[in-house]
């Protein structure tokens, strides 16, 4: 019996043991459903309240465009109220005009009509004067009837001739003035005429030009706004808050150094150039050389002050600038978003070919007044590439037989037949695409400086030995001298 109470007692252990084990378990899933609950509300919430991010950045969107397309409008109507005020001024003095002229006919036929009256006045005042006589001699000869008897006859022919040639004056006189006032009547009518006439060509030239003017303002705006709706950026000014943001950016005391800027496509060679122009080649071990790469690797504007002792370079700041046509930096938005218009010279890298980015590049610093400089890197590269896909060069450096001097002198020849290749090739892909009709008013005759950054670096370093061969330089000296020569210029 006791072994019986014993398996009972252990019996009732083991499913006491069992029911806190399933409580235990029962909690335990209770407690990470709970959790699971919790994480899942979290991320439901952090989604919500990225959704509610997005779309307030959304509306902040819309709204600003709402904005800049209201500011595009109300300049178009000022400019339309701005032309409808100009027309009709120009047609408010045509009519001053003509009613002045209008006022001044008006003056001189009231002088002409007094003249007549002064004429009209002179003529009776005339009459009456010969009246006065002939009734003296007649009252003369009535006294002395008498004694003049007979001279009677000839006193009465006397005034018979005295009266005829009054009245032949008289009617002379009323001829000559009827004439002369048929005259000048005609004379003021085809004055005014011809006046009236003028007037009238001038207004219709005036009211012809405005509706051209109006019609191409329309047009104009039909343009800016088609382009505004494609995606096209009207033509805008930075502001004065945009400006000193950009200032900001620059190595300071901003007024004691000369801020260069290198710009161009993505990976078309800008950080190489850099490090040339500082006088250090690509992975050096120096902390102080910008990074390079096939794709692009500048994300934001890298300040690279030139460290050498030298006076003419150590008062240069160099900045490497975002490629322009990427995901992240759209072309259009490429040299006001990132505050070019600050810096002292602009040097535009392209490599393979000249793009619209680079163009629109070089007409911003037309409009800033920003010296710009055009550089094709990698020139070594370019020459080989072109000494074995054009002229099929395929001798390695390393090679070493009896041929080598002939081998060396055809190389020297293909060699420069490649260089004078590229050169060709570079300035008549830059001229024509400067002779497009989308480059405005650049200069078709624009340098452009083909470089290698290895022999940049010798140069600048003054290594004679890096330069195994003379043919290795090609612009590196003039583009040295040009930029040398444009800090010079403003007091560096």
């Amino acid at each position: 019996m006791g072994n019986s109470h014993g398996a009972s007692r252990r019996r009732y252990e083991h499913e006491q043991w069992e029911r806190e084990q399933r409580e235990y378990h029962q909690r335990m899933e209770h407690e990470r459903w709970v959790e699971q609950e919790r994480r899942k509300q979290e991320w439901e919430e952090r989604m919500r309240m990225e959704a509610e991010q997005r779309a307030r950045e959304e509306r902040e969107e819309r709204e600003r465009q709402r904005m800049e397309m209201e500011r595009y409008e109300e300049e178009m109507r000022r400019q339309t109220a701005e032309n409808e005020r100009r027309q009709r001024e120009a047609e408010q003095r045509a009519q001053e005009e003509q009613q002045r002229q209008i006022a001044e006919e008006k003056i001189r036929q009231d002088n002409m009509r007094r003249q007549t009256e002064e004429m009209e006045r002179q003529r009776r005042e005339h009459e009456a004067q010969v009246e006065a006589e002939q009734r003296k001699r007649m009252e003369e000869e009535q006294r002395v009837m008498v004694e003049m008897a007979r001279k009677e006859a000839a006193a009465r022919e006397e005034r018979e001739r005295l009266q005829r040639k009054a009245d032949e004056e008289a009617e002379l006189q009323r001829i000559k003035h009827e004439e002369e006032q048929r005259k000048l009547e005609e004379e003021s009518q085809a004055r005014l005429a011809a006046q009236e006439a003028e007037n009238k060509r001038i207004l219709e030239e005036q009211q012809d030009a405005a509706r051209r003017e109006k019609e191409g303002l329309m047009q104009k705006r039909a343009e800016l706004k088609q382009r505004y709706m494609s995606g096209i950026q009207p033509e805008v000014w930075p502001t004065e808050e945009e400006r000193k943001k950009a200032e900001a950016r620059l190595f300071n005391p901003k007024e004691e150094y000369f801020h260069c800027a290198i710009a161009g496509l993505a990976g078309s060679g800008k950080s190489s150039l850099i490090n040339a122009f500082r006088g250090l080649r690509n992975g050096s071990t120096s902390p102080e050389v910008a990074p390079t790469g096939v794709t692009e690797t500048t994300l934001e504007i890298s300040v690279y002050p030139d460290l050498s002792p030298e006076p003419s370079r150590n008062r240069f700041v160099w900045y490497d600038v975002p490629g322009a046509g990427t995901i992240e930096i759209k072309g259009w938005q490429y040299f006001n978003s990132h505050g070019l218009f600050v810096f002292d010279l602009m040097i535009v890298v392209i490599d393979n070919r000249f793009s619209e980015q680079d163009l629109i590049i070089l007409q911003h610093c037309e409009r800033y007044k920003i010296p710009s400089v055009i550089v094709r890197s990698k020139a070594n590269q370019n020459i080989r590439n072109i000494m074995k896909q054009e002229l099929g060069w395929e001798r390695s450096e390393d090679e070493q037989d009896e041929q080598y001097e002939q081998d060396e002198r055809n190389y020297n020849e293909v060699y420069m037949e490649a260089r004078n290749k590229l050169i060709t090739k570079t300035r008549t892909s830059v001229e024509e695409n400067l002779c497009q009709p989308q480059a405005g008013n650049l200069d078709t005759q624009k340098k452009v400086y083909i470089v290698s950054s290895d022999a940049l670096v010798a140069l600048v370093r003054n290594e004679p030995k890096k330069l195994q061969k003379e043919n290795q330089l090609i612009h590196e000296p003039e583009l040295l001298e040009a930029v040398y020569t444009m800090a010079r210029r403003l007091g560096y």
